[in-house]
């Protein structure tokens, strides 16, 4: 289908925002600004539909980019790091339309002619040069009907997952909580006697002389860090190694299948359960490993209670916090006071743990899915293929 191609400056008035960001007093209109929600101002200055876009980086310190471009409509504030575009005839061009391809090709049309040192930014005058391609008004609102049916499925996908991700601490707290059938009765124990029976069941990775940055080599034995613990699941990287004759004197530091992963540098407290097809690896010192007592405590239960049990985070809060840079250690975790239910009922927990995280590997493999079609969807509609 033949398309149009004009000027962002013929096709629209550029018009400035004049709301500062750190002085607008809120209010009942929105204020549109670089980030990707709104503020509220006490005044308005357009009331209209407008394409509104950055004139400032958004990394600065050299670099150009770009985030996003809003739609806007109604009566709102701009701030004054940002110009409304304003279509002058709208039985040409839809704004919305409009909205989709600059946030399409901003990257490759707006990004480059940002200028300056350390904050880089776009005049009115260049951008007002970008070139704008498209079709007849009623393929641009089919394009845009059909982009936003998409957008839909992937907000009703997220919300799919974030509704799964919630079933896991929920199903925690039911078994596990204070109000849980039979807890009254359940003792207590430390991390420490819930630990295997040998030495070096609770251990860190080398430290100093032990492992230097200087002895990693790109094929060995990998060494596992933090960087292993994403989102309190385990991760395989083999970004570190150590040599086979290395790892020889590294043996106590081994990490071994089901042990459980504390991160104690860094962001402290997240946590995970080496799987069951680990190859042989160890751990850094950011990781604190134990090796549990399988008659007495579940891997995975123990998992759920570092992440969810109040008592642990009450326990730990003087020390840790959860914060940067903030650091545990093999003792404090040693120390740890926690609830032991029955052992069946942590297996009951670990079984309806996995078949939890089968949902969302199912939902993962499903969201990929879609967002590679809603990409190609985008690509082939630039392209005038769609």
């Amino acid at each position: 289908m033949k398309r149009q191609r004009a000027p962002l400056g013929e096709l629209c008035n550029l018009v400035k925002g004049t709301s500062p960001i750190s002085k607008t007093l809120p209010g009942q209109y929105p204020l549109v600004t670089t980030g990707e929600e709104r503020k509220t101002a006490d005044s308005f200055q357009l009331d209209t539909e407008a394409v509104c876009i950055p004139l400032i980086s958004s990394t600065g310190h050299g670099h150009a980019s770009l985030k996003r471009v809003h739609y806007q409509s109604g009566k709102f504030a701009l701030a004054n790091l940002l110009v409304a575009a304003l279509v002058k005839d709208d039985s040409t061009l839809s704004l919305k339309f409009l909205t989709r391809y600059l946030n399409f090709t901003k990257d490759r049309l707006i990004v480059p002619l940002m200028t300056g040192a350390a904050n880089m930014s776009i005049s009115i005058d260049r951008l007002s040069t970008v070139p704008v391609e498209f079709p007849p008004l009623v393929e641009q609102e089919r394009i845009v009907k059909l982009l936003d049916e998409g957008d839909e499925l992937r907000k009703l996908r997220a919300q799919a997952n974030l509704r799964t991700a919630a079933l896991i601490p929920s199903l925690f707290h039911e078994m596990f909580g204070p109000d849980a059938p039979g807890s009254a009765t359940w003792q207590t124990a430390t991390v420490a006697e819930l630990a295997a029976a040998h030495e070096g069941s609770i251990r860190t990775g080398p430290f100093g002389s032990d492992l230097r940055h200087s002895e990693f080599v790109e094929e060995g034995v990998p060494v596992l860090g933090i960087d292993n613990v994403v989102e309190n699941e385990f991760r395989w990287t083999k970004s570190r190694c150590i040599p086979e004759a290395k790892f020889a004197e590294m043996k106590r530091f081994i990490v071994f299948p089901a042990d459980v992963l504390v991160t104690i540098m860094g962001t402290v407290g997240r946590c995970s359960v080496a799987p069951d097809d680990l190859p042989v690896c160890i751990s850094t010192k950011h990781l604190c490993t134990v090796t549990l007592d399988r008659t007495k405590a579940h891997p995975r239960f123990i998992w759920g209670t570092f992440l969810h049990d109040a008592s642990v985070k009450q326990q730990t809060r003087s020390v840790g916090n959860g914060t940067i840079m903030e650091g545990w250690n093999s003792t404090i975790i040693k120390r740890l006071r926690l609830r032991v239910p029955p052992l069946a009922l942590q297996k009951q927990f670990a079984t309806r743990v996995s078949e939890i995280r089968a949902v969302q590997a199912e939902q993962s493999t499903s969201r990929r899915r879609l967002e590679n079609l809603f990409q190609s969807m985008l690509h082939r509609t630039f392209k005038g293929e769609l």
